[in-house]
């Protein structure tokens, strides 16, 4: 059976929530291509460039734009239109002088427009921590990223703040009372304040998170953020 390739493209309606395309409009949108993120929580560039940022007028458009190396990613060029980006990816585009960090509110991703200064630093969520050759820690992070380090006090639910676009770890923020945490998943995603306490449960069930606010989430759907951070 002869291969069809792979699909570039899939239907707006079908697109996942996240992105918060608008029913209206092309039938067709990009579909994007594995990576760092998941499908369901990612937008793909000519996605972003045509349809919510407005940059571009159409998908021939947008594509040029990207191809032409004019969209930087986290500080590096990325020329694939399919490439998708995800919470708290820093996308620059130089030529117009823009930068945006990618959010969530309410469920949705947004570009949240930052100063070139801002777009210097990059969050990262510690996803998973584990030992490797030569008594080295490695650390996953959240966007798909590896960190080897010789030592380290970090701990899955923390954050590393890394400099863009060298990729130096410049802060790391700990997941303990009294942090400031953005909820990044479930129904208060988008919303902002001082974790208050953590609620272990018995056995495999998950753990529980009491914010400032009487907000009360899971353990795992806190991203910690410093004072810097803002969602405007």
């Amino acid at each position: 059976m002869a291969s069809h390739g792979k699909q570039r493209h899939m239907k707006r309606i079908a697109a996942p929530l996240a992105r918060g395309l608008s029913p209206k409009g092309s039938v067709w949108v990009t579909k994007g291509i594995a990576g760092p993120h998941r499908a369901k929580e990612s937008i793909p560039l000519t996605v972003l460039l045509r349809d919510i940022l407005k940059i571009a007028g159409t998908s021939k458009q947008a594509r040029s734009v990207v191809k032409s190396g004019e969209v930087l990613v986290d500080g590096r060029s990325i020329n694939d239109e399919q490439f998708c980006v995800g919470l708290m990816d820093v996308v620059s585009v130089p030529k117009l002088g823009k930068h945006y960090r990618i959010v969530v509110t309410a469920g949705v991703l947004k570009p949240m427009p930052i100063t070139a200064e801002e777009a210097k630093l990059k969050y990262c969520r510690v996803q998973g921590k584990r030992f490797v050759a030569k008594g080295k820690m490695q650390l996953n992070m959240h966007d798909g990223r590896c960190v080897i380090l010789e030592k380290t006090d970090a701990k899955p639910g923390d954050t590393l703040v890394f400099s863009l676009p060298k990729q130096e770890i410049k802060s790391h923020l700990k997941r303990e009372k009294g942090c400031r945490c953005l909820v990044f998943r479930g129904k208060h995603s988008g919303f902002m304040a001082n974790l208050e306490d953590i609620m272990e449960r018995a056995r495999s069930k998950e753990s529980d998170a009491r914010l400032v606010g009487g907000i009360i989430t899971l353990k795992n759907y806190l991203f910690v953020v410093d004072d810097k951070f803002k969602i405007e």
